[in-house]
Parts: structure tokens; C-alpha cells; sequence
């Protein structure tokens, strides 16, 4: 065992020596540790005399590369030269980082490594990069003015974030100078670019003599030569004191146009405005006066209130809204399911102010088959399906009486309607229609084709879509880009609860339009353009002729005017001219405006009943015995209209800001009225063209 120390001990000797004798790598110079300010400039030092092995950096004991230009660092590079000295082969590996940034921040050495003739790994002493930066600008909560009580003991806050190191938060006041007492600060550190953010704060109970004075706030480490700093001027002011009234002077009824207002005093004069309907924030409502074009019955018994803040606290008012409107029906089913022989009960239930009262009845019918929310029919037979009317009616006549109907329908096999043979055109996406009665609605539709059922997952050209109507649905089987094979027979086999049905359905191609009628078609359409603008252009000539004749002399028109009374023939040509115009105002309609339209007003009727309407087309098939006209065309009836709504987003974050008149006064300023959007000026019918017989 000795033997073989020995051996080695003799071996290391000889390496030293043959290294010494003959010239070995070794670290000239070393780096030392740095600090540098954000976008500075930083260069580690390492200098190898005889390197034969690679030269890299270690950052926390990651290798940055071999290669001088360091690609995954563009701001790091290994710089220097190569010389010789003495035989002896000298050259730089110094580490240079450019705009330094704080993930810069970190221990770094320089190391060679071993190779045959030189098996000593080279290793510098790790060394310290530390990357100082300053704070951002200070920042003083409140703004530029800071609002404080009179006596009330107020906390007054300053931010500066990023500094590394941490800043020092420093404060004075305007004639006393820096305040020692009742400061401290907050600071937290990120830890992984150890930039600390600090608040720094300070008490003050407000005097008589701050008002109008400044409090400075000044943030300073190392990498400042000055500080920074920020101020606010002080203030001692008073929390609102407000009323709220409207502008509705009798009962408030659906669809009026209601202003809420509030007044008050504050001081200071800059107030931030909230509205509030039930506790919540109504968004975007941020002056002292509250606009609702169309008040619906929604805002029954809600309370509308308004919040003026400013620096010092908030006040409130408030007003509970009592509105009349009409009879609304809700959460009415109208469609009812049902078999025969078993009974059923309908539900009507509305709402109103003051409270509807309900009405059933047969729709060929006026009399009553209930006077309640509630309509039982026992034993159902063939003779009792079909519509029903529920009727809800205000009390004393105030509003028109609301119709609901009110469909039963009976429960059986499903059927299919659809068309038998349906048309495509080949190259286009097609489509083949089930239209199924079923009531309750289907449970199951299978599409069949070539005899095996249309898997729409694998077959990557085949969907469907389904549309829920009154008593069924039409299912839709929609194809890709249809080819020659797609076209022939699909078959169609719905299920329900009661039974099944299948209908074969051809898919056949849609005949293409002859040429010939396309042309001719082109053709007809140039003519009746050409027609057209000949009118015109002989419009225009006899209206010129027409207005060379009001140039004449009074008598001279009086003579004419005589003239044209003696002649018939003058007259019947006269009555022709006015009609031609008047059929040519309605092609060439050039020099008139629509009176209708005078400055882009536009106010279609509004439906603001909230309900939908019932199409033909939604029913796929009658009854032999349902009375009336169960499934005519249900048109809209002109005493419906649809519940007008834009108050109702919430937000509880939202503020605006008005300004008192005075801090010594009771009222607010007016808002002026006169640019309110809701009222329209009279039409100017002094420069309005009227089409009229020349």
C-alpha cells in the first residue's frame, strides 16, 4: 500500500515539474467582483497563458458556452487578444456584459478545461456581480391635492417600486421640514430579481393652518445621485350633503321618459357620481342626473339611488319607484302535451300594477271557462284540443286586456310530412328534410342509406341539424360537396314513447336554367333601365320649359292662366302632364326630400310585449278537430311591444366626476337640458322640397 503512495506522490511530482519545465495552462488573471447600475457595462477579467484545454464562464454554476460571441447571451462575449510572451502563448477570455439588466445579478468564474498533456482543471475565484437600479418615480396616492378632516388623524401614502436597493422613503412639509415622527414603511422584495417595492407612509392630523400647504415625498438609494421626489398640496374638506327628486309629477307609468336628478352641497366642489338601482352599480351613469328613455315595469318597487363621493366620505338618496304598467304574462307553457281520457291543468300567470285579472277561454269563443290562473280539464277528448286564449286584464280598464294562446296538443306516433322527392345541385353542399309531427317530441331519428345506418362521426360528410317547432321537429341531413353517388334515396325513422314512422326520400338533381332564358332575362332587364332613364331625360326637359314660364310678366300670366281656362284641350293636356310626373316622381325621384326623413329620423313602431310570435310554418300539421283556425298565422297584434331595458349592466367599480358651483351653496348646477339626444328640434320645412304638381 505504501508502495503505490509513493508511486503516485512520484508521478504528480514528475507532472509538476514537466509543466513547470516546459510551460503548462494557467490563469494569469482573475476577475473580481463588480456592481454596475442598469444598463451599464461590466467585464469580468480572465487571462490564460498556454491554454490548451476550452475556456467557458459559469453563471450560479451554469456553463455559458464555449464560443466567444456566447449565441444564447446576445449581450454577453468573451473579448481579447492573443500574444506571445517569452515563447509563452498568452491570451484574454474576459467576460463582457453590455446593457446590463437585473437577471445579470449572480456569481460567475472562468475555467479552462483539462486535456492529455495537462490534466489540472483551471478554475478563477467565483466572483459577485451585483446589479443595483433605481426606484421608479415616487408616487402619492390621491393625486395632486390630498383631502384631509379637520382633527381626523389621516394617513397619507407614497410608492416607489423597483429599486434595488431598497429605498429610503423620506417626508417634509412646507414650513416645518422633514417630519421624523409617525412615518414608516412597507417594503417587499421579489425573489427572484430582488427589486423591492416600498411604501412609505405618514400620519397627519389635520390643522387649520395645513390647508394649502405641501407634503413632499422623496425616494433615494444608491443608484440616484439626487432623489426623487413627488408632492401633493393638502386640503381639508367635507363629505356631500344631497337630495333627489324627478321629473314626473302625477303616478310614474311604463314607457315614461324619467329624469332623476340630485342636488347638494360639498366641499371640496369635485364630486364623483354613482347611480344605483337595488344596491347594484348602474354602469356608465356617472353625472348628477340619471336618464331612463322608456322605464320599464322592471323598475317596480326597485329603489333608484344616487352617490355623490368625494375625498373626504360619501352621501346617499334614495327613491322607491312605484310604476304602473300592463299585464305581462309569465313563465306561461304554450304548448301542452297530452292523451286522451286523462286530465289537464293550464297555468296562466302575469303580472301587472295594478294586479291583472285572468281569463280562459276557447279561442272561437267569449265565454269564460275560467276566471283564475288556472283552467282544469277533465277526461280529454278529441273535441278539447286545439287553442285556448288565457286573457289578463288591468283593473278599472286601465291598460288594453293581454291575449296569450295557448295550444293542446295530443300525444301519439310520430308521422313524418316531409316531401317525398327533394332537389340538389351535384358539386355544392346539399341537404335532405324529415319533417316530423311528434307529440312528445322524438326520442330517436335514424338516417338510412344503402341500407346501413349513416354514422356521422366516421363518415366525415354527413351532419345533422335538428329545429324543435310546436308539435315536432324538422331534422336535417346535411352532405359535403355533393357527387353523382350521393344522389337517390335516404330513409328517415323517427321514434317516440307512442310508435315510429319511416318515409323513403328521393334526393334527386336540381335542372339546370336553359341559357336562353338567361339572356333573354339580361336582356328585359337593359330595356326596362333604358325605358327609365329616357323618362328622366324627358322629365327633365319639360320641367325646364316649365319654369321659363314663371318668368313672365304678371299680365302676361294672368292672360295665360285665362287662356288655359278657355281651352279644353290645354286642360286635359295639363291633367296628363301632372299624372305623368307624378308616376315619374316615384322612378326619378331627383330634387325631393323625404319629409319622413328629415334629419335621419328614423322610429319604427316598437313590439314591447316580449313575446314571440306563432307562423304557419312552425305547426307541421292540424287536427281534424281543433276549433278555429288552431294553426292560421298568428300575426302580431298591434297592442304588443317588447320590454325596453338598459339599465340593467352592473358594475361596482365605476365613478364619474361633476363639480359643485360653491362650497357655501345648497344647490348643484342645473344640468343643461338643452343638448338632451332624447329631444328632437322641429322639422325646417322652409328648405324642404315638397313633390307637388308643377
Amino acid at each position: 500500500m505504501a508502495c503505490c503512495i509513493s508511486s503516485l506522490i512520484h508521478s504528480w511530482v514528475l507532472v509538476c515539474l514537466f509543466h513547470r519545465v516546459f510551460g503548462g495552462q494557467e490563469l494569469l488573471e482573475e476577475p473580481e467582483n463588480e456592481k454596475s447600475i442598469i444598463g451599464g457595462r461590466i467585464q469580468l477579467k480572465c487571462v490564460v497563458k498556454n491554454r490548451s484545454g476550452i475556456v467557458q464562464w459559469t453563471k450560479d454554476g451554469f456553463g455559458l458556452g464555449n464560443d466567444r460571441d456566447l449565441p444564447p447571451y446576445p449581450r454577453y462575449r468573451m473579448v481579447g487578444g492573443r500574444t506571445e510572451v517569452n515563447n509563452d502563448i498568452i491570451e484574454e477570455f474576459s467576460l463582457e456584459i453590455t446593457d446590463v439588466q437585473l437577471e445579470d445579478d449572480g456569481k460567475y468564474n472562468c475555467q479552462v478545461t483539462p486535456t492529455d498533456d495537462d490534466p489540472r482543471v483551471l478554475l478563477s475565484q467565483e466572483v459577485t456581480v451585483t446589479v443595483i437600479a433605481p426606484p421608479k418615480p415616487p408616487l402619492i396616492d390621491g393625486g395632486q391635492v390630498k383631502s384631509l378632516v379637520l382633527g381626523v388623524p389621516t394617513n397619507i401614502t407614497c410608492r416607489a417600486d423597483g429599486g434595488k436597493p431598497a429605498p429610503q422613503m423620506l417626508w417634509y412639509k412646507e414650513g416645518t421640514g422633514r417630519i421624523a415622527n409617525n412615518t414608516y414603511t412597507i417594503a417587499t422584495t421579489d425573489e427572484v430579481t430582488k427589486v423591492t417595492d416600498v411604501i412609505g407612509i405618514v400620519t397627519l392630523k389635520a390643522t387649520s393652518d395645513d390647508h394649502e400647504k405641501r407634503i413632499e415625498c422623496q425616494a433615494k438609494n444608491e443608484a440616484l445621485r439626487d432623489p426623487l421626489s413627488t408632492s401633493v398640496i393638502l386640503n381639508v374638506q367635507y363629505k356631500p350633503i344631497i337630495t333627489m327628486s324627478h321629473n314626473i309629477t302625477r303616478p310614474m307609468k311604463e314607457n315614461d321618459y324619467v329624469r332623476f336628478s340630485c342636488d347638494g352641497d360639498a366641499n371640496p366642489r369635485e364630486v364623483q357620481w354613482r347611480w344605483l338601482r337595488d344596491g347594484h352599480l348602474i354602469r356608465g351613469q356617472t353625472r348628477s342626473y340619471l336618464d331612463i328613455p322608456q322605464i320599464s315595469s322592471d323598475y317596480h318597487q326597485n329603489t333608484i339611488a344616487c352617490e355623490a363621493t368625494n375625498t373626504i366620505g360619501s352621501s346617499m338618496a334614495e327613491i322607491t319607484l312605484d310604476i304602473l304598467y300592463e299585464p305581462k304574462f309569465i313563465g306561461v307553457n304554450q304548448y301542452i302535451p297530452v292523451d286522451l281520457d286523462k286530465s289537464v291543468t293550464l297555468t296562466c300567470n302575469a303580472t301587472g300594477n295594478p294586479p291583472p285579472q285572468i281569463r280562459w277561454r276557447r279561442s272561437d269563443s267569449q265565454t269564460p271557462l275560467s276566471e283564475t290562473t288556472t283552467l282544469t280539464i277533465p277526461g280529454i277528448q278529441r273535441a278539447d284540443l286545439g287553442l285556448y286564449i288565457c286573457e289578463a286584464s288591468a283593473l278599472y280598464g286601465a291598460f288594453t286586456t293581454k291575449k296569450l294562446d295557448v295550444y293542446l296538443l295530443l300525444k301519439g306516433p310520430p308521422e313524418i310530412k316531409s316531401k317525398a322527392t327533394q332537389f340538389a345541385e351535384p358539386d355544392l353542399d346539399g341537404k335532405v328534410s324529415c319533417l316530423v309531427r311528434s307529440v312528445p317530441y322524438p326520442d330517436q331519428i335514424l338516417w338510412v342509406r344503402d341500407n346501413k345506418i349513416i354514422d356521422y362521426a366516421q363518415s366525415g360528410r354527413y351532419s345533422i341539424t335538428q329545429t324543435q317547432m310546436a308539435d315536432g321537429v324538422e331534422n336535417i341531413l346535411h352532405i359535403s360537396h355533393l357527387t353523382p353517388s350521393d344522389f337517390g334515396q335516404y330513409i328517415c325513422t323517427v321514434f317516440n314513447g307512442y310508435g315510429n314512422d319511416t318515409m323513403s326520400i328521393t334526393l334527386a338533381e336540381t335542372e339546370s336554367l336553359h341559357l336562353s332564358y338567361i339572356i333573354g332575362a339580361v336582356c328585359g332587364g337593359v330595356a326596362v333601365l333604358l325605358f327609365i332613364a329616357g323618362a328622366c331625360i324627358l322629365y327633365h326637359r319639360f320641367k325646364s320649359s316649365d319654369n321659363e314660364s314663371y318668368a313672365e310678366t304678371d299680365s302676361h300670366t294672368e292672360f295665360k292662366k285665362r287662356e288655359k281656362s278657355d281651352s279644353p284641350s290645354d286642360f286635359t293636356k295639363s291633367t296628363l302632364m301632372d299624372e305623368w310626373r307624378q308616376n315619374l316622381n316615384y322612378h326619378c325621384p331627383t330634387e325631393f326630400d323625404d319629409i319622413n326623413n328629415i334629419n335621419n329620423v328614423y322610429n319604427p313602431r316598437v313590439n314591447t310585449s316580449g313575446y314571440g310570435t306563432l307562423k304557419s310554418d312552425q305547426i307541421i300539421n292540424g287536427y281534424e278537430n281543433h276549433n278555429g283556425n288552431l294553426f292560421s298565422d298568428y300575426i302580431h297584434r298591434s297592442d304588443e311591444s317588447f320590454p325596453v331595458e338598459n339599465m340593467n349592466d352592473y358594475n361596482t367599480t365605476n365613478y364619474g366626476t361633476s363639480t359643485f358651483r360653491s362650497g357655501s351653496r345648497t344647490d348643484f348646477m342645473k344640468p343643461d337640458y338643452s343638448g338632451d339626444p332624447y329631444r328632437l328640434p322641429p322639422a325646417n320645412l322652409s328648405t324642404t322640397q315638397l313633390a307637388t304638381n308643377v
